[in-house]
C-alpha cells in the first residue's frame, strides 16, 4: 500500500500523470473489500512513460520484463526494487481504445483522488475502474474470475448499461465483448482473433496468427514475427530465477515448437 504513496510523490515531484489501477487503488465499489494485492499497477500518460521509467531506474528500480516482452499486448513493464517490491508500469491498458494518448486523456478528464497510505492518489473514476476490471477479465481464459463475479453481484442493469456505454465511448467494445460475451459479432475486426486467443483456451498457433493479424504495417508484422519465434528471455529468467544460459534458451526454443531438446 505504501508503494502507491511513494509513486504518487515521485509523479508529483516530476510533473508525471499517473493513474493507480487495481490493488489498493480500487475500493469496495470495484473490488471485494477483503481482496489483497502484492504489487502496484500504474497507468502512465504515454508521453510521460519514458521519463517516468528513467526516474524509477535512477531511484534503484531494475527492469524484470520490458514492454515488448511483458505480454502479447506489449503494454506493461515490470520493475523490481529491494524495498518496494514489484510494480507494473502500463503505457496503455489492453482493450482500451486504439489511441493510448487519447484514451488516457479521456480517463484523466474523469479521474478522481483517493487517499492511499495517507497520500492523495490519482485513480480512474468508479465507472472507468469497473471497465478496467472487465477488460482485464478479457485476458483470462478461465471461466471463473472472482473480480468480475463481484461486479456481477453488486451491479444492477443500469450500472451494466453505463459500462457498455462507456466501453463504446472509449472504443473498447470488442474487448468488452471478449469478457462478457458477444465476441463473434466482431469477427470482421483485425483484433478479433487476438482477443479470442487470450479470452478462451486455444492452441498457441492461434494466438500467433492473431498477433500477426493485429500488427499494423509490414515492419510491425516482422517485429511481431520475430518476437513470436524468439524465446522470451525476460520471462524465462523470472521462471528460472537467474539469467538464462545459451543452452537454456536453446532448449526452451525447441520446446515451444515441440521439437525436443534441440541437441
Amino acid at each position: 500500500m505504501l508503494a502507491h504513496a511513494y509513486f504518487q510523490r515521485l509523479a508529483n515531484l516530476h510533473g508525471i500523470d499517473i493513474l493507480h489501477i487495481k490493488g489498493y487503488a480500487f475500493n469496495s465499489e470495484i473490488f471485494k473489500p477483503d481482496r489483497h494485492s502484492t504489487d502496484a499497477d500504474l497507468l502512465v500518460r504515454p508521453s510521460h512513460v519514458n521519463t517516468f521509467v528513467h526516474i524509477l531506474l535512477a531511484d534503484g528500480w531494475s527492469i524484470q520484463a520490458h514492454f515488448d516482452t511483458g505480454s502479447v499486448f506489449e503494454h506493461a513493464m515490470t520493475l523490481y526494487h529491494e524495498s518496494w517490491g514489484l510494480t507494473d508500469i502500463h503505457r496503455f491498458f489492453p482493450g482500451l481504445g486504439k489511441d493510448p494518448e487519447r484514451v488516457f486523456q479521456q480517463l484523466w478528464a474523469a479521474h478522481m483522488q483517493r487517499e492511499i497510505a495517507h497520500r492523495s492518489c490519482a485513480v480512474p473514476s468508479v465507472l472507468d475502474s469497473r471497465l478496467i476490471v472487465v477488460l482485464h477479465r478479457a485476458r483470462a481464459s478461465s471461466a471463473y474470475n472472482p473480480d468480475l463475479e463481484y461486479l456481477r453481484d453488486i451491479l444492477d442493469s443500469y450500472d451494466w448499461a453505463k459500462l457498455r456505454e462507456r466501453a463504446a465511448e472509449l472504443d473498447s467494445s470488442l474487448a468488452y465483448s471478449a469478457a462478457m460475451g458477444g465476441l463473434e459479432a466482431y469477427r470482421h475486426e483485425r483484433d478479433y482473433l487476438l482477443w479470442k486467443s487470450v479470452s478462451t483456451q486455444v492452441p498457441s498457433y492461434i494466438q500467433w496468427v492473431g498477433r500477426l493479424r493485429s500488427a499494423r504495417g509490414f515492419a510491425e508484422k516482422m517485429r511481431t514475427l520475430k518476437n513470436i519465434l524468439m524465446v522470451n528471455q525476460d520471462h524465462l529468467a523470472m521462471e528460472l530465477g537467474h539469467k538464462p544460459t545459451r543452452a537454456e534458451i536453446r532448449t526452451r526454443f525447441f520446446e515451444r515448437f515441440g521439437l525436443g531438446g534441440g541437441s
